[in-house]
This record gives C-alpha cells, sequence and structure tokens, in this order.
C-alpha cells in the first residue's frame, strides 16, 4: 500500500514493503519543498530550504550563528560577507514562528529515521548546491 503521511511537515511518501524473508515495512520519503529560487546567495537559499521543510534544529542553530556572528568558526567553508543580518535573522525567525506547531518526520517516531544533517546533505547532493550549516552534532 502506498499513501502520504499529512500528520508530519513536510509530508511523507509512505511505502509498505516486504524484506526478503517476508516481514513488512514502511519506505517513509519526506516530500520536501524545493522550489526555491537559484538565484538566491548560498545563505538566503540555506535559510529557504530550512524553513520550507521544517529543518527546525538547523534554523534554530543558524540563527544563534548569525546572532553571534560566529558563521566563520562554525559553519563549514562559509566564506562570505553578510551584509543584510538583521533581515536574515527576521526571515529566519519567520520560519522557526511558522514551523513551531509541525512536527517533523524525523521527529515522529519512525526510529530508523535519518538526522535532519543527513537530509541536507542528501538535498544539498541532488540540488549539487552547498547549504551552509553546522555539520558537526553534539
Amino acid at each position: 500500500m502506498i499513501y502520504i503521511d499529512k500528520s508530519t511537515f513536510p509530508h511523507c511518501y509512505i511505502e509498505e514493503k516486504k524484506f526478503d524473508w517476508g516481514e513488512p515495512y514502511d519506505d517513509i520519503t519526506p516530500i520536501f519543498n524545493l522550489s526555491i529560487d537559484p538565484d538566491l546567495s548560498d545563505i538566503e537559499f540555506t535559510i529557504e530550504v530550512l524553513g520550507k521543510n521544517n529543518f527546525k534544529i538547523n534554523l534554530g542553530k543558524l540563527y544563534n550563528i548569525l546572532l553571534n556572528y560566529e558563521e566563520n568558526d562554525r559553519i563549514e567553508n562559509f566564506n562570505t560577507p553578510i551584509f543584510n543580518r538583521e533581515l536574515l535573522l527576521s526571515n529566519i525567525q519567520k520560519y522557526l514562528n511558522s514551523n513551531e506547531d509541525h512536527i517533523s518526520p524525523w521527529e515522529q517516531s519512525y526510529d530508523t529515521y535519518p538526522t535532519e544533517n543527513d537530509y541536507l546533505e542528501s538535498i544539498e547532493k541532488d540540488l549539487n548546491r552547498i547549504l551552509l550549516f553546522e555539520r558537526k552534532q553534539y
């Protein structure tokens, strides 16, 4: 059976499958919104990806990193000056507020789910575009 789980944001495409030995499992794939203006700077593009897809943990980290001027120390390969820091912080806060009540698939009780960073690295690879986020996990 195939269905869309709308209890999470982003929603998930779920396909019920069976292992070779017959045990059932669910193949769960988040449906990410990646319709984002490719002309945005890397930091603006990253904020859009994080915000439109409920990556709350990384969005909160990015907010604190930018607020404390730590982007050069905590974000790998970050080398662009930021001229519109207040606008970026405002956009992040807008997304944090709009996603506050949404449960992401990786927060759901699915014990086989990858982390936010795993998904971000996958999106980065699929889009062939650098996303600026803290890659270390504590």
